[in-house]
């Protein structure tokens, strides 16, 4: 990648995958555009910066385009100039730790079927869709709410894991759609609170987008 073109993410305030990746560039001190997608419903791949899935975030640099939380959030790694100890899923010690990082992905694209599917599509909750998806939800959330301190602990010295951001996203992300009540986890709401101290979460709280005016 050239360098010294600045990158730009798109995608939406109000999403947790996005949320994950500019908070890694924050870590990593990346600076990055931020290019907001007002529009969910459309079908047009150009819409999502040219990602042929119509999802997000994307990453654009250049002529150089990047789909996807995880693979944006290696490119980051690769420009930044500053040294960062990273934990990436194959750096963690023993399964419990990948298969946290499984129920993590699992957890947070569920939460994508529930808010699209029952708040912006407005289809019914009973489908038995979305009862499924929130039943494997929780399901996900009670094992990692069990494991969670066990598997940080476990975890060696490091500046920033994918594992913690993207927890860290998904559990504030559930409060905020308010898909599944968080009241059960009490060991995951202790970990948003105080991972939410970091700056990089302070500065990337989830908001709606709104168009410019006119």
């Amino acid at each position: 990648m050239d360098r010294l073109l600045a990158p730009c993410i798109v995608g939406r305030s109000s999403s947790h995958f996005t949320r994950l990746v500019r908070m890694f560039a924050l870590e990593l001190g990346v600076a990055c555009e931020f290019a907001p997608v007002y529009d969910l419903s459309s079908l047009d791949a150009r819409d999502y910066a040219g990602n042929p899935a119509l999802k997000l975030p994307v990453l654009k640099m250049g002529d150089v385009t990047i789909f996807g939380a995880e693979n944006i959030c290696r490119a980051l790694a690769e420009l930044t100039s500053e040294h960062r100890r990273i934990i990436w899923p194959e750096d963690g010690r023993g399964v419990q730790a990948r298969n946290a990082q499984e129920l993590v992905w699992h957890a947070m694209q569920a939460q994508v079927q529930l808010g699209f599917g029952t708040q912006i599509a407005k289809l019914p909750v009973d489908s038995v869709y979305f009862v499924k998806a929130a039943a494997g939800m929780r399901n996900a959330l009670e094992w990692l709410d069990e494991k969670v301190n066990e598997v940080i602990d476990d975890m060696p010295p490091h500046d920033i894991s994918l594992l913690e951001a993207s927890l860290f996203c998904l559990i504030e992300h559930v409060e905020f759609r308010a898909t599944i009540s968080l009241a059960p986890y009490g060991r995951l709401t202790a970990f948003a609170l105080a991972f939410g101290q970091r700056a990089s979460a302070q500065q990337t709280p989830f908001v709606f987008d709104l168009p410019p005016a006119g």
